[in-house]
């Protein structure tokens, strides 16, 4: 048995809680190298939306708001967006999740990737509109299309491994 009081655990336990926001901090800083598809603008995958998803619908504790705010603005800084664009994305995915929590959470896999599909496609539509009234005319709809279906398709992918790591940080040891 681990002694509770040891600096051991601590260092353990704030680990264990610091995973979800670093694990989604490094998938977004990766995920920023655009995918080149011939005749388009450069897409990337929304891997901190999966991320922000996963989480606030199976431990919101471990992924707080203040970290999903934070998170936002580093891949607004990455994908030179509109300061606060994917911040404000990723805030309101997190207090959706989070609100519908109990119509999600212990419901099939297809049941919670339908509902992923459709906060995706809300998210990008809304930073399609936010981006073309910055902008001041309508911005090309179709990376934000291509965007859309990558991320909804790799969802289980990104999935299966989020649950091998909350599993993991489940594990006493």
């Amino acid at each position: 048995m681990i002694d509770r009081n040891s600096t051991w655990y601590k260092i353990d336990f704030i680990a264990r809680r610091a995973t979800p926001f670093l694990l989604t901090i490094v998938l977004v800083i990766i995920a920023q190298a655009p995918l080149k598809m011939s005749g388009i603008a450069p897409v990337t995958l929304s891997v901190g939306l999966i991320s922000v998803y996963y989480w606030a619908l199976h431990r919101p504790s471990m992924l707080p708001v203040t970290a999903v705010f934070c998170t936002g603005l580093l891949q607004d800084i990455l994908t030179l967006t509109p300061m606060g664009l994917g911040a404000l994305s990723l805030v309101v995915v997190y207090g959706v999740m989070v609100s519908q929590r109990r119509l999600f959470y212990g419901k099939s896999f297809v049941f919670v990737w339908w509902g992923f599909a459709m906060t995706a496609v809300a998210v990008g539509t809304m930073r399609w509109l936010l981006v073309s009234l910055i902008e001041g005319n309508t911005v090309l709809f179709l990376p934000s299309i291509i965007e859309c279906v990558l991320t909804v398709t790799l969802y289980p992918v990104f999935g299966y491994f989020f649950v091998v790591v909350h599993r993991s940080l489940l594990q006493e040891h």
